[in-house]
């Protein structure tokens, strides 16, 4: 049998083509693509503003390959190689990011106005909010300062007190769902669905005056469509925000992907507006968010600008204050000692009925709920800015339009700012005399800065304040249930989302007093 080379023919099917046999019109396409990549990485490097230092990144792409799996934590890294302040590149984008403390205190709040604007992205907002967008990612405009004003108005300290009778109902319910749902601290479980089921209603009470509709599938829907807000949400959700070509995609399930839920989400919006507004003509309407802006003579508003309002309200309270819950009572089943120092300070302010409204002048709780703010961070990177106009800050130049990153994740974790142990949650240095200065950025900063960061506040120090009191939160008594962590760093099972949210855990709720609790809970 003949064995040679020559013997053996290479079957049609897995030979090597030749140039001569390719399709002309794969060479075109290949030269075209060819082309077009030359093009954008000429562009993207035509773009990188001159003397601010930076990651080059890649063709194409620029950084956005190299942020993931933790945009934060990378782009905090970078800050420690190329300073407080420096640029990336989001494809052919250039984006200034600040990463220190006292330069993001300096711009964002000494040249506020200078910062007002948002950046438009593609995908959340060309394809999900067209019709209407939160009052956070709106870009700037008359109709933005109206709403914002009525918000803020609707929001400030004297009408959050307003809504502290809301907020107690609320919480009451909370605390029984934990009461039952442990079996009176018998039984370990995850708090998560307690949680989001207690914001989402404290959000509705809130805005609507009105308790959520216990419906069959409701809870469900509005946690699923608000679920995937967030994720649209994210800073490097979608990489055809950046890359254009990328849109022209025919299968892009993104965008239809995007259309659905803002459809669903508009759905549920209308339809608890319409019934606020039922209520106040009938006269049963409660202090709520909603109406106060629609009693306001000085604001009239469109549907589409009260929508927005709305919606921004719905949304917040999902994104900030449920995360930063579970990854709280996470920590105070880590840590027993945190959890003891604040319950003597309730007792010490209030006695034992520390249910009362006398807690609110307990400086520890408030420490506590700040530091949590801080060292979790939930909202790792704020809503991006646009510069309204040019900025100079320290010899770097950022010019009208450019997009900026305040990287509140870096910025609550420096060091030179918070002191060496930026890393380690500590409530005391909250509480250092002479230390004015001292602030988080959990909300961002300046003139874009969250407008419900009052109402934010008091909801998380009355909510933590009367767990503490009813509850020792404590671990689960079996050794399988403890395996897992609460470092925001190491545990976040989702840094790369626009919330970071903690890992899924068991833990107790164990009444400090039984018979004091439950007498409590039936006379409120």
């Amino acid at each position: 049998m003949d064995t040679s080379l020559h013997a053996f023919e290479i079957p049609p099917i897995i030979r090597k083509p030749s140039l001569e046999s390719a399709s002309p019109w794969a060479l075109y396409l290949a030269v075209a693509l060819v082309l077009l990549a030359a093009l954008e990485e000429a562009l993207r490097l035509r773009h990188r503003l001159p003397v601010i230092k930076g990651p080059v990144g890649y063709p194409i792409f620029g950084n956005l390959l190299q942020l993931r799996p933790d945009p934060s934590e990378q782009l905090r890294r970078w800050g420690e190689k190329y300073g407080g302040v420096y640029q990336i590149m989001m494809g052919n984008t250039p984006v200034v990011v600040f990463n220190s403390m006292q330069a993001a205190r300096d711009v964002f709040i000494g040249q506020g106005a200078a910062l007002v604007d948002r950046p438009t992205f593609y995908t959340f907002h060309g394809v999900m909010t067209s019709v209407a967008s939160t009052i956070g990612t709106t870009v700037w405009s008359d109709s933005l300062k109206k709403r914002r004003k009525a918000a803020a108005s609707a929001m400030n300290r004297v009408a959050t007190a307003s809504y502290v009778p809301l907020i107690n109902e609320t919480t009451q319910d909370f605390i029984s769902d934990l009461l039952q749902r442990g079996d009176s601290g018998q039984v370990a479980f995850n708090p998560r669905r307690s949680i989001l089921e207690s914001i989402l209603d404290l959000t509705m009470t809130v805005n609507y005056g009105s308790r959520l509709p216990k419906e069959e599938g409701l809870f469900d829907e509005l946690i699923d469509v608000e679920d995937r807000v967030t994720r649209l949400r994210s800073v490097t959700g979608s990489y055809q925000d950046y890359i254009p070509f990328m849109r022209w995609n025919p299968f892009n399930s993104k965008s239809s992907h995007a259309k659905e839920t803002n459809l669903r989400r508009l759905a549920y919006l209308h339809r608890f507006s319409d019934e606020h507004k039922q209520e106040m003509k009938v006269g049963k309407d409660k202090p709520c968010i909603q109406g106060n802006i629609l009693q306001d003579p000085d604001h009239k508003f469109t549907e589409v600008e009260l929508t927005s309002i709305n919606m921004s309200m719905v949304s917040g309270g999902l994104d900030t204050l449920a995360n930063s819950m579970a990854w709280t009572l996470g920590l105070l089943a880590r840590r027993q000692d945190v959890q003891e120092v604040a319950y003597e300070a309730i007792i010490k302010a209030s006695g034992a009925n520390g249910w009362g409204e006398a807690h609110g002048d307990v400086p520890y709780m408030g420490a506590l709920v700040k530091e949590s703010l801080r060292y979790f961070s939930v909202l790792r990177l704020s809503q991006p800015r646009r510069a309204w106009r040019d900025i100079e800050y320290k010899g770097i130049f950022i010019p009208k339009g450019t997009t900026v990153y305040l990287n509140a994740w870096g910025c609550n974790r420096d060091k030179s700012y918070f002191g060496a142990d930026a890393n380690d949650f500590r409530p005391e240095r909250w509480l250092k005399e002479g230390d004015e200065r001292l602030d988080h950025c959990a909300f961002g900063f300046g003139t874009r800065m969250c407008a419900a960061s009052h109402l934010a506040n008091r909801q998380l120090y009355i909510m933590i304040a009367r767990l503490i009191w009813a509850f020792k939160i404590e671990l689960s008594e079996d050794p399988s249930d403890n395996e897992w962590g609460i470092d925001p760093f190491l545990d976040s099972t989702e840094p790369d989302q626009f919330a970071a949210r903690p890992p899924l855990y068991k833990i107790r709720f164990v009444p400090r007093d039984i018979n004091t609790l439950r007498a409590q809970l039936e006379s409120t």
